[in-house]
């Protein structure tokens, strides 16, 4: 692929050429009648068709701007939907722009991560996965990060302000899974996913998608902070109180059940982690019926987080709902121990009877078999009762 050319080094026609569509770019983005964008659209398209060598040049320092192509400038001036027939087609002419920068100071200042982190240009990430991968991959392999998916997470999770919906992440995705299994700044996808930070809570079925696609070890994979991604859905739950949060909270102690377990790395002031296992983030929001939900699955799934400690805070177990629950949670583990003995026993049973033609022992292996049954149904019934009285307990909660 050819390098880009300096606006310097080009004949004066050619120049003047790039010169007057950048500054027409620049008076288009301060009226914004759609009938501008248009005629700028169709001027910008007619131009590069007839010389392509248009998208190839860049403006110099002594120019318009430092290492500034039209594919940057459309980019970042040209904020309509309908401009995508623009940026595509000064892509094609010149693919290489994607990844030309506007300033060797800034890594993120190339065509691609503004698109990436643009409200209306991000639709056209799968576009651009599927047909111009070997830009992704040298970005990536020049940063050893696929920053630009973390910035069309970023768009996603603004969705409602941006044109980025589940299925632009889930086609992206697809086309360049490459990103699946990588860090930016210490955080992973699923981290990146389940980030309250500005925007709305992760759709539950697409973290699931995301979840299979990627590599097993970025279910328990912390971040700076000591996070797993079961820490910051969690932190999600507590911001959207959604029911998406709630499914991605009992996935994740479902699928990865040692998460429950992670404490926290980051210190306070008091020398310890605030919240260093995911039930401390939840502890105080308990009020909520969509947060009870998820502290019966942590506290079911490590019942010994009830009495752990964070910072110079009351343990869990102090506050009225998390005791509780776990009385409840006592009897039900009792009463599924007792159904585990029974049934190993009732087998054990039955393979030794088979060894013998004594019809003594036969028979009482057939009165043990019965009883055993009953008494596992009946306690098989408490269980049930015992869930059922745990969802009344959350159901006790607010929406």
């Amino acid at each position: 692929m050819k390098r880009p050319l300096a606006m310097n080094r080009v004949d004066r026609e050619l120049r003047n050429r790039f010169i007057r569509l950048m500054e027409a770019m620049k008076v288009v983005n301060t009226n914004r009648e759609e009938i501008a964008y248009e005629a700028l659209n169709l001027r910008i398209l007619q131009e590069v068709t007839e010389k392509p060598i248009l998208a190839r040049i860049i403006a110099s320092r002594a120019g318009v701007g430092a290492g500034v192509s039209l594919l940057f400038a459309a980019c970042s001036k040209l904020n309509l939907d309908t401009s995508h027939d623009v940026i595509k087609s000064l892509i094609q002419a010149y693919p290489r722009a994607l990844i030309t920068w506007a300033s060797p100071e800034n890594e993120r200042t190339t065509p691609l991560y503004m698109i990436a982190e643009h409200p209306q240009h991000c639709v056209l990430m799968p576009w651009i996965a599927i047909n111009y991968t070997q830009f992704l991959d040298h970005e990536f392999d020049r940063l050893g990060h696929p920053g630009f998916a973390h910035g069309l997470l970023e768009m996603y999770k603004r969705r409602g302000n941006t044109s980025c919906t589940a299925t632009i992440v889930k086609d992206f995705f697809e086309a360049y899974p490459r990103a699946l299994n990588q860090i930016d700044y210490g955080f992973n996808m699923l981290h990146k996913l389940g980030y309250y930070q500005n925007g709305k809570e992760c759709e539950a079925d697409l973290f699931k998608l995301m979840a299979e696609r990627c590599p097993s070890s970025a279910l328990r994979q912390t971040d700076s902070r000591g996070y797993t991604p079961l820490h910051h859905a969690c932190d999600s739950l507590v911001r959207h109180k959604g029911r998406d949060s709630v499914k991605i909270c009992k996935y994740l102690i479902q699928t990865c059940p040692e998460s429950v377990r992670v404490e926290a790395s980051f210190t306070t002031r008091y020398g310890s982690s605030a919240f260093p296992l995911p039930f401390h983030i939840l502890r105080d929001k308990c009020g909520h019926r969509s947060v009870r939900e998820v502290v019966v699955c942590l506290l079911r799934e490590y019942p010994e987080s009830y009495d752990e400690r964070a910072a110079r805070l009351l343990p869990p177990g102090y506050t009225p709902f998390s005791h509780r629950v776990k009385s409840y949670l006592n009897e039900e583990k009792e009463l599924k121990e007792n159904i585990a003995s029974l049934e190993d026993s009732s087998s054990s049973f039955t393979e030794a009877v088979t060894c013998t033609n004594d019809k003594l022992i036969r028979s009482a292996s057939t009165v043990f078999d019965s009883w055993t049954t009953s008494f596992i149904n009946s306690t098989e019934d408490k269980v049930k009762l015992i869930s059922t009285q745990l969802q009344d307990l959350c159901n006790e909660g607010n929406e």
